[in-house]
């Protein structure tokens, strides 16, 4: 069991920041991402070390060789956080929409995205994933929020439900793609479960920073302590559903392992190919999983 000075030390509680609500008061009530292939491979570096022995050997790039990087947990970015609930929604869509809807693949190549609250779908599927209680704020040393991370807590009945569900939700018919290359590379992975001999993974969905500070290592230190939040909460597996090559080179190289994968050129829906002509780049979704040790708390902290 985690003790309870671990779980404070994870969320930093500062009374004096408006509306933002008790971390550990979240956590009793508890029981997808894409941030930039730089930050994301950073934040992730900790949580290799003790799997990545293994996994198997990968050739070794010509040329030089780098180091893998490394958290630098010495630098004070003075912020603070607090575990975020569904009344500050319109909050965590606003930064969503500043900078992770633009660039994310699928949505990029559906044309979902046409400006501020142009996708319907997303918004009501972040209103689902907020009572939950596992996404993060990070704020600046005036108390204002900077950023957020969407996580999300997966079951093995919700991956068997979830298409279904959605699809009778759906506002936008142009939304349904999305929902349906997801489910299709999710029951492609129910073994998961019975691998890590658990019922429920956490999820990493998105993440999303005020412009003003993007590049700055929020989006870096949020994910880093969402995923201290996950082994606080005993959670033994982390999983993403990662949608573009950069996002998916990064988790790879962290060690985080790609089970199946869905090519987009292949994948049909209502019997439409409805990728083609997706952005080269990108050429497949891909589902990776990692199994958390709590050892690994050791090593960010």
């Amino acid at each position: 069991m985690i003790p309870k000075m671990l779980a404070r030390k994870v969320l930093k509680c500062v009374p004096s920041v408006r509306g933002a609500p008790h971390p550990i008061s979240g956590l009793a009530r508890l029981l997808s991402t894409q941030p930039s292939a730089s930050e994301a491979s950073e934040a992730l570096e900790h949580v290799g070390e003790d799997e990545r022995k293994d996994a198997s050997p990968q050739p070794e790039p010509a040329g030089k060789k780098l180091a893998p990087p490394k958290l630098d947990r010495n630098r004070n970015m003075w912020l603070t956080y607090s575990i975020v609930g569904p009344e500050r929604s319109d909050i965590v869509n606003n930064l969503l929409y500043a900078t992770y809807h633009p660039d994310e693949p699928i949505t990029k190549h559906l044309g979902l995205y046409k400006g501020p609250n142009s996708i319907p779908d997303a918004d009501r599927m972040v209103l689902q994933i907020l009572p939950k209680h596992l996404s993060l704020f990070a704020y600046d040393s005036n108390g204002e929020v900077v950023g957020v991370c969407v996580n999300n807590a997966y079951f093995r009945s919700e991956f068997v439900q979830d298409l279904e569900n959605g699809l009778e939700q759906v506002v936008d018919p142009s939304y349904k793609p999305m929902l349906a290359i997801h489910h299709e590379l999710r029951m492609k992975n129910m073994h998961i479960y019975d691998e890590l001999k658990t019922e429920k993974f956490f999820s990493i969905r998105m993440v999303g920073v005020d412009p003003r500070t993007r590049g700055m290592g929020v989006a870096t230190d949020l994910i880093r302590r969402s995923i201290l939040l996950a082994g606080c909460l005993g959670f033994t597996g982390i999983k993403t559903e990662a949608t573009g090559q950069f996002s998916q080179k990064a988790f790879a190289t962290i060690g985080m392992l790609q089970t199946n994968t869905i090519k987009y050129s292949d994948f049909e829906f209502e019997g439409k190919k409805v990728f083609e002509g997706m952005d080269p780049k990108h050429t497949e979704l891909a589902f990776m999983k990692k199994k958390f040790f709590q050892s690994c708390l050791k090593h960010i902290m």
